[in-house]
């Protein structure tokens, strides 16, 4: 089974927290974007394998304005999230309610855009799940463009590689390297089911020091 097909069949279940758990008892500490997100559409979260793209700071509109941003989102199918790193100052807009439209056609689970989206409405009423650090009206047309795709990118401090798993709910963003997400997500269920049994016996009246000593879970 693959990663995107066995994340799919839990992924409801999972969250941003148990798979930082994980992530750290395996000795990748710093896998938790340090980055403050908005989720545009309530209620959703950003799950699926990485496409990633970097967007810079221009002062000059570029011969083939938006071509590798188009890119970007025409190779986001099924189970993909976008990710689009952009400059610290950047000031406009990446990301609206037409590439939303072309996200849901293709497809794709998600969008994360470390920089500002436009359209809030109309992405909400698309339903597209998405994380972004707020909202411009302006565009970005000759102020910032993507210049790189299937690269590797940073976002919050957390390098994101092509095909790395991105989970991002309301508690934050999480990246799983691609190279160990089966194995994250088979841990990240034992620890639920776990979480689970120690919930219970706390609803029972264990102490919640003796629960701990119980499950090894908290």
């Amino acid at each position: 089974m693959s990663s995107a097909e066995s994340l799919a069949a839990v992924q409801d279940r999972l969250f941003t927290g148990v798979i930082s758990d994980v992530l750290d008892s395996l000795g990748y500490k710093n896998q938790v974007a340090e980055v403050d997100l908005l989720q545009v559409v309530p209620g959703t979260r950003v799950v699926g394998l990485a496409r990633t793209a970097r967007a810079v700071r221009v002062s000059a509109p570029p011969a083939e304005p938006y071509k590798y941003l188009l890119a970007a989102i025409d190779a986001t199918g099924p189970g993909r999230v976008l990710v689009v790193a952009a400059d610290s100052d950047t000031d406009s807009s990446l990301f609206g309610g037409l590439l939303a439209t072309a996200m849901r056609a293709a497809g794709g689970a998600g969008v994360v855009v470390d920089g500002y989206a436009r359209d809030s409405d109309e992405i909400r009423r698309i339903g597209m799940p998405s994380l972004v650090r707020g909202f411009r009206p302006r565009d970005s047309y000759a102020r910032d463009e993507v210049v790189e795709i299937a690269q590797p990118v940073t976002i919050g401090g957390v390098l994101v590689h092509e095909d790395d798993l991105i989970f991002g709910d309301e508690d934050g963003l999480v990246i799983v390297p691609a190279a160990i997400v089966p194995e994250v997500i088979e841990k990240a269920l034992a620890k639920l089911d776990a979480e689970s049994e120690m919930r219970t016996a706390l609803d029972g009246g264990m102490s919640v020091a003796t629960a701990f000593q119980t499950f090894g879970v908290l």
